[in-house]
């Protein structure tokens, strides 16, 4: 039956006969429970209406359409001339598309949509009445912030959309919206702002996401590896973020988002290294207090990174390099543990990720003990039994807690410590040097659509640090004209 195929002869439009059209819907929506058509009569010509239970405002459905289609008593000769009549005169609803293809009008339906196909005519007509329900928009739960706003994304497109929109009023906010996935198509939008987004880079973006081979998007983090460059590192040159007001502040420097329908994550590139090192508090907060705090940030990251490694490296090579008093007290506590300070470090570091891991995907009413059994059994069981060593779990708890204070990277340091470990208790603090070394050329030879990702630290100016190693006042900040494509170039105005 489906033989009424487009010039790319892959998708079917929509037939202008009745029975067509009905028998082929049927057909496609076999043992779908919740499609919904109802053959109707508008003024003496048949038509359906279709939808997707649990997907539409029954409300809105019956007063913006339903009523008023089967009141309008308005003949004409052509299908056309009453399908134009209809959608221009009669039809309350706001949102309003035409489909000429099934694959179309399907989407539509699946979106919220509820269909309309005239007899005689090979169009139909798509009109908004959303209505499922919706998570609303709360405080952020992974990025909470002391003094931000309290509204998060949510898993709906264009609950996103209005609320980018109300922090960005401004016509020059561009929304430009596609459909991705080739066996289930889901909307994608792709923010920016015109004037500060270049052209180029907004078309690059594009053509990463619809060239990307996806049968689907389920979720933000199959679209990262496509926004990228294919870069080889630990580090990601696309960040993601739930907070409206973020999002905002990125798309206002110039960079370009992306927002999936789904998820209540918005992903945005190029980001930068110094990126991972600074919030919305930092601005809300005395200039003084930011600079330190930011300050910590950069020193938390060298902890968690390095300070397991380092132990591991000083204390099975280098033990000239600790203090007498210390070096007594370590020596007396390794002397009974039946590890080498290599295999006990990757041991207690693997046990915290597992109980870690536990934690964060047990139900909540058990995860209480959890972390109460993981504290006991790292902690206290295990020192007592001689197993690890007590400035061992000290190093551990230490880097755990640094580790937290730059969660963005946590992922990232999460891998890099076991591999320094390794590294360190093989080679001692030689390999360990020369291996960090190796990690900062790969940090600043990582690049997403022309931006450096450590800009603007290296090259290291004046201007750059106002914002980068430390946080100047508003007075300052005010004047600046942040674009992400000419940070060097960043000029008092």
């Amino acid at each position: 039956m489906h033989n009424n195929f487009d010039s790319e002869g892959d998708n079917l439009k929509i037939f202008d006969n009745y029975e067509f059209t009905r028998d082929s819907l049927k057909s496609d929506f076999i043992d779908c429970s919740d499609f919904l058509m109802r053959e109707v009569i508008i003024a003496g010509r048949r038509a359906l209406l279709c939808a997707m239970d649990g997907l539409v405002d029954s409300v809105a459905l019956s007063n913006m359409v339903t009523e008023p289609l089967l009141s309008c008593k308005k003949t004409f000769d052509t299908a056309k001339e009453q399908f134009e009549y209809l959608k221009t005169s009669v039809i309350a609803a706001a949102e309003m598309n035409e489909a000429e293809t099934f694959e179309d009008a399907e989407f539509f339906m699946m979106s919220g949509f509820i269909v309309v196909y005239l007899e005689g005519y090979a169009k139909a007509l798509a009109l908004g009445v959303q209505g499922w329900n919706r998570r609303s928009t709360d405080e952020p739960t992974n990025e909470a912030m002391v003094k931000g706003a309290k509204e998060c994304f949510v898993e709906v497109l264009n609950d996103n959309k209005a609320l980018l929109r109300k922090r960005l009023k401004t016509h020059k906010l561009k929304l430009r919206q596609l459909k991705l996935g080739s066996a289930a198509q889901v909307p994608v939008v792709i923010a920016y702002v015109e004037g500060r987004a270049e052209a180029d880079d907004v078309a690059e973006i594009e053509r990463r996401l619809t060239s990307a081979p996806l049968e689907t998007v389920t979720d933000f983090g199959q679209l990262i590896a496509f926004s990228e460059q294919g870069n080889r590192s630990f580090f990601t040159t696309v960040g993601n973020t739930e907070r409206p007001d973020v999002f905002a502040s990125k798309l206002m420097e110039g960079r370009v988002g992306v927002m999936i329908e789904g998820t209540p994550f918005a992903i945005y590139t190029p980001y930068l290294f110094s990126d991972n090192f600074s919030s919305l508090d930092d601005y809300n907060n005395p200039p003084f207090y930011s600079s330190f705090i930011r300050i910590l940030k950069y020193f938390a990251f060298g902890i968690s990174t390095f300070l397991p490694a380092l132990y591991v490296a000083v204390g099975s090579f280098h033990q000239e390099m600790i203090p007498t008093t210390l070096l007594y007290l370590v020596a007396s506590s390794e002397e009974t543990t039946p590890f080498p300070l290599l295999l006990e470090a990757i041991i207690i570091h693997l046990l915290y990720e597992i109980m870690r891991e536990a934690g964060l995907r047990q139900p909540s009413t058990i995860g209480h003990a959890v972390s109460i059994i993981g504290a006991i059994v790292i902690g206290e069981a295990m020192v007592t039994a001689g197993l690890i060593g007590e400035p061992m779990l000290v190093v551990v708890a230490l880097t755990a807690i640094a580790s937290y204070v730059v969660y963005p990277l946590y992922e990232s340091v999460a891998v890099l410590r076991l591999v320094f470990i390794v590294i360190a208790g093989l080679t001692g603090i030689y390999g360990l040097t020369v291996s960090a070394a190796a990690l900062f050329v790969n940090i600043c030879s990582l690049s997403s659509l022309g931006v450096v990702y450590t800009a603007p630290i290296t090259p290291l100016t004046p201007s750059s640090v106002g914002d980068t190693l430390v946080r100047r006042g508003w007075r300052y900040l005010a004047r600046r004209r942040v674009r992400i494509k000419n940070l060097e170039g960043t000029v008092d105005e």
